[in-house]
C-alpha cells in the first residue's frame, strides 16, 4: 500500500513536469530561422530554334513558336540563387516531322543589379526536352517521341514596371547530346511501349530560343518561425532599406 502511494504520488508530481518539459524542448527544437527570399515568376512567348545534327538523320531546322514559363529566386539579397526555365512550342516553320516540343533547364543563378529596377538574371544547368509526332505510314497510326539530355544557359534582361510587376527579355540555349527515340503503333488496342531506341552517336539538337514575358516578383522577409506555421510570400520587392544592405 505504502509503494502504492509513493507511486502515484510521482505520477501526480513529476511527470507532468517532464511532460512539460519535453513539450518546451521539442517547441524549441521545432524553432528555425526562415532566410528572406526573392522570387520573380514570369511567363510569356517564346520562339524556339531548334537543329538537329547527325546520326542517321540530314541535318535539319525548323522554328517553333509557344510560351515560355520561368523562376529565378535569391536568398538574404544575395546574387547566387536558382532558376528554372521552361517551354512549350509547335514547330510550323521548316522540317515538319514534329507536331509539338518541349523543354526544361534548371540550375544556379546568378544576377547583375544595374539599378533598383533593372537586373542582368543569367543562369547555367541541366535540361531536357522532348518532341512528339503522330503520323500515318503504309496504313498504320504511329505515335513518335524523342527525349533529349544536355546542358544549357539562360541570360534575360528584367526590367522592373513597378515593384510588383516587370518584363523580361532574353534567351537561352541547350545543347542536347544524348538522347533515346521511341515508335509505338497509335492504337489503344496494341498496347506496349513499342520501339525504343538510343539516338546514333553524333547526333545532337541545338536549341536557341528568344523570349519575352511578363511576370511578378514575390518576397518573403527572414523570420523566425515554429512548425507547422506558414506563411505565404507578399508581393512586391525587400523593402529599400533591407536592398540596400
Amino acid at each position: 500500500m505504502k509503494r502504492f502511494a509513493i507511486a502515484s504520488l510521482f505520477l501526480v508530481l513529476v511527470l507532468p513536469g517532464a511532460r512539460s518539459a519535453l513539450a518546451v524542448s521539442a517547441q524549441e527544437a521545432a524553432s528555425f530561422t526562415v532566410p528572406a527570399k526573392e522570387t520573380s515568376r514570369s511567363t510569356g512567348f517564346e520562339f524556339g530554334n531548334t537543329i538537329e545534327h547527325g546520326g542517321n538523320a540530314d541535318n535539319s531546322y525548323f522554328g517553333s513558336p509557344g510560351m515560355s514559363f520561368e523562376r529565378y529566386s535569391f536568398q538574404d539579397d544575395k546574387n547566387f540563387g536558382r532558376f528554372s526555365h521552361g517551354s512549350f512550342t509547335v514547330p510550323v516553320i521548316g522540317d515538319d516531322t514534329y507536331d509539338f516540343q518541349w523543354g526544361l533547364m534548371s540550375g544556379p543563378a546568378f544576377r547583375v543589379r544595374f539599378t533598383d529596377r533593372l537586373a542582368l538574371h543569367t543562369g547555367l544547368g541541366f535540361g531536357a526536352s522532348g518532341l512528339f509526332a503522330w503520323y500515318e505510314e503504309a496504313g498504320t497510326d504511329y505515335f513518335k517521341s524523342v527525349f533529349n539530355f544536355g546542358v544549357g544557359a539562360d541570360a534575360g534582361l528584367k526590367i522592373d514596371i513597378t515593384d510588383t510587376f516587370f518584363i523580361k527579355g532574353g534567351v537561352n540555349v541547350t545543347w542536347s547530346f544524348l538522347g533515346i527515340t521511341n515508335i509505338r503503333e497509335n492504337d489503344r488496342s496494341h498496347g506496349g511501349w513499342g520501339e525504343t531506341n538510343k539516338n546514333p552517336w553524333g547526333h545532337w539538337t541545338l536549341n536557341v530560343n528568344p523570349y519575352i514575358s511578363f511576370g511578378v516578383n514575390l518576397y518573403s522577409p527572414k523570420r523566425q518561425i515554429q512548425w507547422p506555421v506558414y506563411e505565404r510570400p507578399q508581393y512586391g520587392k525587400p523593402p529599400r532599406e533591407e536592398a540596400a544592405q
